[in-house]
């Protein structure tokens, strides 16, 4: 029995060396196959996208900042009054979130002469956002707590997805005992398509948990 098996192992170890070879080189020309496809997806769509007429755009969802009724401090100074002015310099802007979009998607949906400008949109967009969680983070700091929540609430009304922005809300939830409002802002988190995403639940949820009395 013991010669019967050295004979017939080293034949079932070089077959099963030639059925992993091939089953890697078989997975090998599969990733090459679908990497090429989607290449090939790609540059079909770009070609496409890059021959799309000019569409209109000006009924797109443009963020309007509520300047009249946004709590801005009187007499502010630092870092609330720059930011505060920084915010106040977007009021001639066109906003637009595109998040989650590329450039071929945008060019095939409204024209590839419209890029730049949606571009440009978008870019002040994500510089709203900054301003609204850095005016919030200082308000927050400087006591002007109901301030910073309402600023704060705006960001995340029109589409932030900075993290900071729920954090700081969550915190000041959880100062003011409003434990609901931040599991409100663990289900808008799990709406966010950002990669920040797991991130931003585990610590929103940690908050929650902590908070609670």
């Amino acid at each position: 029995m013991i010669h019967n098996l050295l004979h017939t192992l080293p034949v079932s170890l070089i077959f099963c060396t030639i059925v992993m070879g091939f089953l890697l080189m078989y997975e090998r020309k599969k990733h090459a196959r679908e990497a090429k496809r989607r290449e090939n997806n790609f540059w079909q769509r770009e070609n496409e996208a890059n021959f799309t007429r000019r569409k209109d755009i000006s009924q797109l969802p443009y963020i309007k900042i509520p300047y009249d009724t946004l709590p801005f401090i009187q007499n502010a100074h630092g870092e609330i009054a720059e930011y505060q002015k920084e915010l106040l310099s977007f009021k001639d802007s066109k906003l637009l979130n595109l998040s989650g979009m590329s450039n071929t998607d945008l060019k095939l949906m409204y024209g590839v002469a419209n890029l730049p400008e949606l571009s440009q949109y978008d870019e002040a967009c994500t510089a709203m956002y900054r301003t609204i969680a850095n005016l919030g983070s200082n308000l927050a700091k400087e006591g002007y707590h109901s301030e910073a929540i309402a600023f704060l609430e705006f960001g995340l009304e029109a589409g932030s997805d900075i993290s900071r922005n729920f954090y700081i809300l969550a915190d000041e939830y959880a100062n003011a005992g409003r434990y609901d409002d931040i599991a409100g802002l663990i289900e808008h988190a799990r709406t966010l398509t950002s990669p920040m995403k797991a991130s931003i639940l585990n610590n929103l949820q940690d908050k929650y948990q902590k908070s609670l009395p």
